[in-house]
């Protein structure tokens, strides 16, 4: 009787000439299922002798009536026009049932099995909210996306894939040399996720922190996906940054000048994720990063990658020029990557508590990893275990290195003469 109702009343609500749609049957049956928990639930609490179907008999018996009247109240103006007070009167009405029915199916009602049944009563808006299963018998098809939305994206999408020769070279153009005889410092960044602002964040914020420590400041090029912005910086793509690589190999010195390649994302043992709303990305594997490092003539690398399963990248980047520094090994993940937050937690233990108050590179990732396993630690994670890698060359390298004094610890005084 009472799907007869529901189909008979979704009919009178339903578009004219709608096709009957049987899959509405599988969302009924599950909401039919959860109601006979829910009784059966209620009859244990009542007593464990009480009879399931000694409370589905009356509960059958007034469910037509309680379904016609809201939906019938559903149309109403005012209804609509205040759903919360609505949903209120709602759970009222229906708990007063609930313990009605429950003085129909077992005579007087005992408090547990009241307490019972309004706890589920007022549970029953968020667990039918929760599972939003789609219970409508007359449905009229949907019309398919038009096919002009999608050649919009798709030509959208080609004139911003050939703009980017032109924008990148435009950055590169930008980055201040370094005379003859002397090391600079280059910094490229690579955001790679558009969809969280928290790697476009630690980009920017990494490049100010390599600017103020190895002098990087005019030497800078950075490769940003933002799903609200795809015009200030260079799209962060496979190709974007071998292109980035090869044109920022022509200004330095590749005997002497060092890049910074610093790239935060989401990880997984495959590489790097590369992610910018509908565009057509492809992922970043460690070999596609070998080979745009190798193919772009520079020498001295120091790689810093911010990512779950960074570690993936150590073993095809390492050589005896290169410094390898990975927020976690190949095997987990590491932490901080909500999109509320200004840095991860590696990127906030070695870009904001660490390097800017070390001596050396290596000092500020061996702090950072310490904080980083604390900071696990205390949150019951398990650890990332941040890993480094430093070439015999490229740490001779950064000895010569010319860095700005650190910042004085904390809590230190000063003194001056």
């Amino acid at each position: 009787m009472n799907l007869a109702l529901w189909a008979a009343l979704d009919f009178l609500h339903s578009e004219p000439h709608a096709p009957l749609a049987l899959d509405g049957l599988f969302g009924w049956a599950c909401y039919l299922l959860l109601g006979l928990a829910a009784g059966a639930l209620v009859a244990r609490a009542e007593s464990r002798d009480a009879h399931t179907r000694a409370l589905l008999v009356p509960a059958l018996s007034v469910s037509p009536f309680v379904l016609t009247i809201f939906w019938l109240a559903s149309d109403r103006s005012a209804v609509q026009a205040r759903p919360g007070a609505a949903l209120i009167v709602a759970l009222i009405y229906t708990g007063l049932l609930a313990v009605r029915v429950l003085g129909a199916a077992f005579g007087p009602v005992r408090a547990r099995a009241a307490v019972v049944a309004l706890v589920l009563v007022l549970v029953s808006p968020w667990a039918i909210g929760m599972l939003n299963l789609d219970t409508r018998l007359w449905v009229v098809e949907e019309d398919e996306p038009p096919q002009t939305q999608e050649a919009d994206e798709e030509t959208e999408a080609e004139a911003l894939f050939y703009e980017q020769p032109a924008q990148i070279a435009a950055a590169v153009s930008r980055v201040t040399g370094t005379p003859p005889g002397t090391t600079g410092v280059y910094f490229v960044g690579f955001a790679g996720d558009g969809e969280q602002g928290v790697f476009r964040r630690e980009t920017l914020f990494a490049s100010q922190v390599f600017a103020e420590r190895f002098g990087s400041g005019d030497r800078t090029v950075l490769l940003v996906n933002n799903v609200e912005d795809r015009e200030t910086y260079p799209l962060a793509s496979v190709s974007g940054l071998a292109q980035t690589l090869k044109a920022l190999a022509s200004r330095m010195h590749p005997a002497d000048d060092v890049l910074v390649l610093f790239l935060t994302s989401h990880g997984s043992e495959d590489g790097l994720e590369v992610e910018n709303g509908s565009l057509p990305l492809s992922q970043l594997a460690p070999g596609d990063l070998r080979h745009a490092l190798d193919d772009s003539g520079i020498r001295w690398r120091i790689v810093v990658m911010s990512a779950c399963h960074a570690g993936v990248f150590m073993d095809e980047l390492k050589t005896d020029t290169t410094a390898v520094i990975t927020a976690s090994d190949a095997t987990h993940t590491s932490f901080g990557c909500e999109d509320d937050r200004d840095l991860t937690w590696f990127g906030e233990a070695f870009l904001k508590d660490s390097l800017p108050r070390s001596a050396s590179l290596e000092e500020a990732f061996h702090r950072a990893a310490a904080l980083v396993a604390r900071r696990e630690d205390a949150e019951h994670e398990t650890h990332s275990n941040p890993e480094m890698y430093v070439g015999p060359l490229m740490r001779r390298k950064l000895g010569e290195l010319r860095l700005s004094p650190p910042e004085p610890e904390p809590g230190s005084v000063t003194v001056r003469r």
